[in-house]
This record gives C-alpha cells, sequence and structure tokens, in this order.
C-alpha cells in the first residue's frame, strides 16, 4: 500500500514531540528500573468490556492455573502504560502498536508478546439521521477529532486515501466527556477516533436509534490494535513467567469469545459500577468480531506481513519516522500457532 505523506500540521508535529519526549524520559527512568517487576498486567485504560479477557482470566483462575498471582490493574492510557512496564512497576500492558512502535523507535527496550487485535478497532459513528455509509460521506458534515488522538495524526493520509476533500469537512475538537452528548443532540454528526470494541456499545445502549458506524481498518488503514507487552530483560531472565502469562490471557480470550453471555457476566459482576450488563454484553460481542480481522493467523499469532504494513502506514501518515524490522516490535515466541 503506498500514498504520498501528508503535509504535517502544527498539532501533529507537537504530538510527534510530545511521544519523543514522553518515550525519552521513560528510556532515562529504564536504567533505575527494579531487576524483577511486580507480576501484574497494567491496562491501557479504566475497566471495559472490551477489557473482559482478563477479567475472566482472573475470576476463573486462569492464571492461578499456571502458577501466577498476577494483578490485573487499570490504567491512565496507552503511554503511562508502557512506562510503568519499561521501568518496572508492572511486568505486562496492554496497548496499541501505535504506542508501542513510537516507544520502541525511541529506544524503549521492550516488545509485543502477543499481537492481540490484527487489525485496529478505531472508526467513525454518526447521529441518528446522518447517512454514513463511505468515507466520502464525512464531506458536508460537522466531524469531531480531538487533536490528541491518533486518528488525528492520520487524518490527512486518510483523506487523502479516500478522496475526501478535507476543505468540505468541518472539523472540531470538544471535550471528550461532552462528545456522546453533542452528537446525540445534533450539535456534532460524525464522531471520529471512536472505537468501536469500547465507545460505540456505550454510545448505542443511549439512544433507541440505530447508528451507522464505519472501521477505518475497512478503508486503507487495518493497523494492528491492542498487543500485549513486557520488557526484552523479561524476556530474556524470565521466559517461562512469560510463557504462563500468555497461556492465561489465552485462555481467558478463548473463553470469552466461546461463551461470550457467560464472560460478560463474569465481568459486570466483577466490576458491577463500570461495567453495565447491555454496554458490556455489547463490547464483548464488538470485540469478537475485530478479533476475527486481518491476518489468519491463530489467536494472539503475529505475522511479519502484518507488522510491516502497520509500519508502512504509520510512516506514510508520518506518525513515525522511522521503521525497524518486524522483529524489533514483536516476538511470537511465546505463542502457539494452534
Amino acid at each position: 500500500m503506498q500514498f504520498a505523506p501528508p503535509r504535517s500540521t502544527r498539532r501533529q508535529f507537537a504530538a510527534l514531540c510530545g511521544a519523543a519526549m514522553i518515550a525519552a524520559s521513560t528510556l532515562a527512568m529504564v536504567q533505575n528500573a527494579s531487576a524483577d517487576p511486580a507480576l501484574s498486567l497494567r491496562l491501557n485504560w479504566k475497566m471495559k468490556g472490551e477489557f473482559a479477557p482478563f477479567i475472566v482470566a482472573a475470576e476463573k483462575g486462569f492464571f492461578k492455573d499456571e502458577g501466577l498471582d498476577l494483578d490485573v490493574k487499570e490504567g491512565s492510557g496507552a503511554t503511562l502504560a508502557i512506562q510503568s512496564v519499561a521501568t518496572g512497576k508492572d511486568a505486562f500492558a496492554y496497548v496499541p502498536s501505535v504506542q508501542l512502535i513510537q516507544a520502541v523507535n525511541k529506544g524503549v527496550p521492550i516488545k509485543a508478546v502477543a499481537t492481540v487485535s490484527k487489525v485496529d478497532s478505531m472508526g467513525f459513528v454518526a447521529r441518528p439521521g446522518v447517512t454514513l455509509a463511505t468515507p466520502k460521506d464525512l464531506e458536508g458534515k460537522k466531524v469531531e477529532i480531538a487533536a490528541s488522538s491518533t486518528f488525528h495524526n492520520i487524518w490527512d493520509a486518510f483523506a487523502k486515501k479516500n478522496g475526501i476533500d478535507a476543505s468540505k469537512v468541518d472539523v472540531v475538537s470538544v471535550n471528550p466527556g461532552a462528545r456522546f452528548g453533542l452528537l446525540l443532540s445534533g450539535k456534532v454528526d460524525i464522531l471520529a477516533d471512536i472505537f468501536i470494541t469500547n465507545e460505540l456499545p456505550v454510545l448505542a445502549s443511549q439512544t433507541p436509534e440505530k447508528l451507522q458506524s464505519l472501521a477505518v481498518g475497512d478503508f486503507g488503514f487495518p493497523i494492528i490494535g491492542y498487543t500485549l507487552i513486557t520488557t526484552n530483560e523479561m524476556i530474556e531472565k524470565h521466559p517461562d513467567e512469560v510463557k504462563k502469562f500468555v497461556a492465561a490471557a489465552r485462555k481467558g480470550f478463548e473463553f470469552t469469545r466461546e461463551h461470550p453471555e457467560e464472560a460478560a457476566k463474569i465481568a459486570s459482576a466483577a466490576y458491577p459500577a463500570q461495567l453495565p450488563d447491555g454496554p458490556t454484553r455489547g463490547q464483548v460481542d464488538a470485540l469478537d468480531s475485530f478479533l476475527s480481522r486481518g491476518s489468519p493467523k491463530a489467536l494472539f499469532v503475529g505475522s511479519d506481513e502484518g507488522w510491516q504494513n502497520t509500519l508502512d502506514i504509520l510512516a506514510a501518515a508520518g506518525v513515525i519516522d522511522e521503521k525497524k524490522a518486524p522483529s524489533d516490535y514483536y516476538t511470537n515466541a511465546f505463542v502457539s500457532e494452534k
């Protein structure tokens, strides 16, 4: 897939500089990291239904079955989760490939030990009554694109790839907490950078009308989504623990896919205040849909082709300025291809 890199904007430049500064500070803190990190998994955000497989693995004892006393901890963003692993506060983290790639490019010694989502669940959703059948439908609409979002960094390239006249799109940035209300009240026509496995089921539960949505991965940007990461030192010094962790996490995902209703109930029972029944089941179903996309490889198994394609897309969009070998970002050493 080839397309010309887009013109950089000031906000893109600032975002990339910010990512570089955070990665540099993370690398500096690694020097003082403990040799044996706490055996815990740091999620990239607060508890949500798409994290159900990890809740299942904990509640059903899959981690304990592997001899692991592992805590599953909520997070406050992918960058902080990566820092937490790199500095030894946590052994593992669940983060999107974009932030992992940016960190590795800046020298942070981490790697994905499981390629979970072969296609990222980033996408668009339109308010009731607004047609959203193809990306061209963004023209003439008021579209919310947060300046700090991953999608903002690929917007110019996405528009060019899909023949969108960006001058005809009224792009606005709003308070993240107000997004749903603004969409449903008609003040915004379309939300970009909405995650179909997380935010869309919650939004859908707030209106009886059907919402039209599109996945970015279906329109020229099938970048890898979530990954499970750890440090290179953990891989080298504690490979057995890494293998056991990956095996237990995979059991959680397999159970969730085979028994979605039960998995959603387990998650809701464990976190009743955060995971109401309806939206949580919707998130579990959406997760299953995205786990089926992309490479036909087995669950958690990555491919050089998939990682290289992601690197090519991100480089062309100006999100990264360096492409290492795929093996610098991920390994299949701890997963079975069956």
